[in-house]
């Protein structure tokens, strides 16, 4: 869930950037772009916006009525929606056809240029769903979830507000669009067998560690054998390498009560003491190296590591409890893994945030925003909710689904006895500029890597990214006065 959040968010960056000369939303200028688009929205004064939330009530009154049979496209993933899925749809909804649209990042800045885009359009909460408000893409659904008798509001966790936003602040505002899914991202999951290898206790679940105390605990779960290492004590992720990323240092401003964006958004800055702690922290995890990095050339990736008991820990969210569940070799010794809170900044406070949220809006543009809400309500509320949370592969979005989660096994019970507590802190959100989109990341690789080999300092690190962030937000500004 969060690497295909993440790859899908450097691939849209540039799609939704482009795509602002083609917007239809004529309200406000790039400085209040997300205001206009949420005012002109929800107060019914653009067509886009006003046909969307007045044909709440009738329902699909147009199409189905007249007998036209309409094709909805959507870049939801055939691994998300079976064609089994669609002909169940298909079947209870004869007016209506669904197909999935593959998109790269060319592909779908053309067709959001053209206003040719999907009807459905996948993305992340947490990192696109502000940007693609701001440019006037998403139709406000408030109207729309407000009457729906699939889409209860009051069965709805906290999470489903990642996908509001009020022009300045996630979580706050009318409501685009909602996550199929979502975890406790920055959570780990652990290994025993490992832990007892090296003579470490396996920490107390009950407890979340700081994020030093997980760096202590990787240097002595890693064993060398002169140079060579037999046992990492850290993955970063189930894909990459263990090296600081963009949205690790997001979780971990977020516990320390950081925001390096201005209010507005129209700026950041990184010169802060937390930045620079972070920063130093997971330097000193590469130059110790305690999983696969940059300096070591280890091309293996955290998840295959994990799986071939190779390295101790894994930053993860309770989705990998799927992974886990599903893997030939791990699941003949479930009860050797579980999952551990969500790690704290040093003194900061608890927060165990999503980092992806992937879901999806309906597209403003859309020729048929009734019939793309009844699959948009179908997907998210109907029976692939339910087919989705029993899997364990991510958590669902309401609480009455949550008792569909596995929990059958010793496994299953450690890991929702961890969830549990976690939900208490899951209701905030990282901070992401909403202008700068998915360029963060890039932007904080691009000067953090040279640290790694000595090539650059701390200082220079965070006046670089600075700048380049910064240049990023006003050409991203700029695209969407142009368009209006």
């Amino acid at each position: 869930m969060r690497k295909w959040s993440i790859m899908l968010t450097m691939v849209t960056a540039a799609a939704v950037v482009l795509s602002g000369c083609g917007s239809n939303d004529n309200g406000g200028s790039g400085n209040n772009g997300g205001n206009a688009a949420t005012t002109n929205d929800s107060g019914g004064n653009n067509t886009g916006g006003n046909a969307g939330g007045n044909a709440a009530a009738g329902n699909d009154a147009g199409s189905a009525n007249s007998g036209e049979v309409v094709t909805i496209r959507t870049n939801i993933t055939d691994g998300e929606l079976s064609k089994d899925q669609i002909a169940e749809f298909e079947k209870a909804h004869p007016n209506i056809k669904v197909e999935i649209e593959t998109v790269d990042a060319t592909k779908l800045a053309a067709e959001l240029a053209t206003g040719d885009a999907p009807d459905v359009i996948r993305l992340s909460g947490v990192f696109d769903l502000p940007n693609y408000v701001i440019k006037g893409i998403a139709l406000d659904l408030t109207d729309r979830m407000n009457t729906s008798t699939v889409i209860k509001q009051d069965d709805l966790l906290p999470i489903s507000n990642v996908y509001r936003f009020d022009g300045k602040t996630v979580g706050a505002g009318p409501i685009y669009g909602l996550p199929k899914d979502w975890s406790n991202d920055y959570a780990i999951f652990y290994n025993k067998k490992l832990f007892d290898a090296a003579g470490v206790a396996v920490p107390d679940p009950t407890k979340p560690l700081t994020w030093p105390e997980v760096m202590d605990l990787a240097k002595k779960l890693t064993i060398k054998d002169g140079d060579k290492v037999k046992q990492y004590g850290l993955a970063a992720n189930e894909w990459g390498k263990t090296e600081p990323n963009f949205n690790n240092l997001l979780q971990y401003l977020l516990s320390a009560g950081v925001d390096v964006s201005a209010a507005d958004g129209a700026s950041v800055d990184f010169n802060q003491p937390a930045v620079k702690d972070y920063i130093d922290m997971w330097v000193d995890a590469v130059k110790n190296n305690v999983g696969p990095n940059s300096v070591n050339n280890d091309q293996t990736s955290g998840g295959d590591l994990f799986f071939k008991d190779q390295v101790a820990m894994i930053i993860d969210g309770y989705w990998y409890s799927g992974a886990i569940r599903n893997n030939e070799g791990a699941k003949t010794h479930l009860a050797d893994y579980g999952m551990l809170p969500t790690p704290t900044a040093p003194n900061g406070t608890r927060v165990a945030p999503t980092g992806g949220a992937t879901g999806a809006i309906i597209n403003k543009a859309s020729k048929h925003p009734d019939e793309a809400w009844t699959f948009f309500e179908w997907f998210f509320g109907g029976k692939p909710a339910d087919d989705r949370a029993s899997t364990g592969w991510g958590l669902p979005i309401f609480k009455s689904k949550m008792d569909l989660l596995p929990k059958d096994t010793d496994f299953d019970k450690q890991v929702n006895a961890v969830l549990q507590d976690e939900l208490n802190y899951t209701s905030e959100y990282l901070k992401v500029n909403p202008y700068l989109a998915g360029g963060g990341w890039s932007i904080f690789d691009k000067y953090v890597q040279p640290l790694y080999f000595g090539k650059s300092n701390l200082d220079e690190a965070i006046s670089g990214m600075t700048k380049d962030a910064n240049v990023a937000i006003q050409e991203a500004k700029d695209a969407v006065e142009a368009s209006q």
